[in-house]
């Protein structure tokens, strides 16, 4: 099973799940987690800004301000926790931004305002996927060097 999406789906954005989910030693060395930001470039490409880890039992926190072209937050969670929790729901709304969920054995998306959380991937298999696009595609299949006009920039 698997919902279109257009971060997990950009080479980009998976990328940065699956950098995450080794960071974090597949969920499996211990009860961490490592999270990240996913931010949106001047050129409309994705970037992922890690969090520094801080190595706390099932949990990371950040502290400091979201920056400014922030459109989600992705954290592994330890493998056998492969759901979001209640709260990881509740700060997408609170931060108004969603917050996806990486486990070796999927990916999951908690949407602001909505109580249960979207399956974006259900298998394990997910890890050795490629992403349709190409590196340089912006998540709406767009070259990034062309502008809004089609136009390369130069």
């Amino acid at each position: 099973m698997q919902a279109a999406d257009p971060i997990y789906d950009s080479p980009a954005g998976h990328a940065c799940f699956l950098d995450l989910l080794k960071k974090s030693g597949w969920g499996m060395v211990g009860p961490y987690e490592r999270a990240a930001f996913i931010v949106e470039n001047n050129d409309g490409t994705l970037g992922c800004v890690e969090w520094p880890s801080i190595h706390s039992y099932q949990a990371e926190s950040f502290h400091g301000a979201i920056p400014a072209n922030a459109i989600a937050i992705a954290h592994t969670h330890p493998v056998q926790f492969r759901y979001p929790s209640p709260h990881d729901g509740d700060e997408a709304t609170r931060l108004n931004l969603p917050i996806y969920t990486i486990t070796i054995r999927g990916v999951y998306k908690s949407v602001p305002g909505v109580e249960k959380a979207l399956a974006i991937i259900n298998r394990q298999s997910w890890i050795n996927d490629t992403p349709h696009l190409t590196a340089g595609l912006r998540p709406d299949g767009v070259a990034g060097n062309v502008n809004s006009n089609g136009v390369t920039n130069q």
